[in-house]
């Protein structure tokens, strides 16, 4: 990605944030000017927020996916995917099951 690419970027994903737009699952990528958008934010609402910010963009692609409600301290919350926290997946690939 060139240093013009890269602008429009960033310029899109805070456009998208002072829209409301949570694009944490949402990829945004240009190439030579050309904008893609994939993934998934939580709500009908936050999806046409995101089309409307991204208006002229090449290729759409957003659904909407609830997102998992934060159950820790820290915010971070359990995995929409897996249903595990990343400290819980990085203990559990350690883990050896006992023979």
């Amino acid at each position: 990605m060139n240093n013009r690419d890269e602008t429009i970027r960033e310029k899109l994903l805070e456009r998208l944030a002072t829209l409301g737009v949570d694009a944490r699952n949402l990829a945004v990528e240009v190439e030579q000017g050309m904008v893609i958008a994939r993934g998934s934010v939580p709500s009908e609402e936050q999806r046409q927020r995101a089309i409307d910010g991204l208006i002229g963009a090449h290729e759409l692609q957003i659904a909407v996916r609830a997102v998992a409600a934060s159950d820790s301290k820290d915010g971070r919350g359990r995995s929409p995917v897996t249903g595990t926290s990343a400290e819980s997946a990085h203990q559990s690939r350690r883990q050896t099951d006992p023979t």
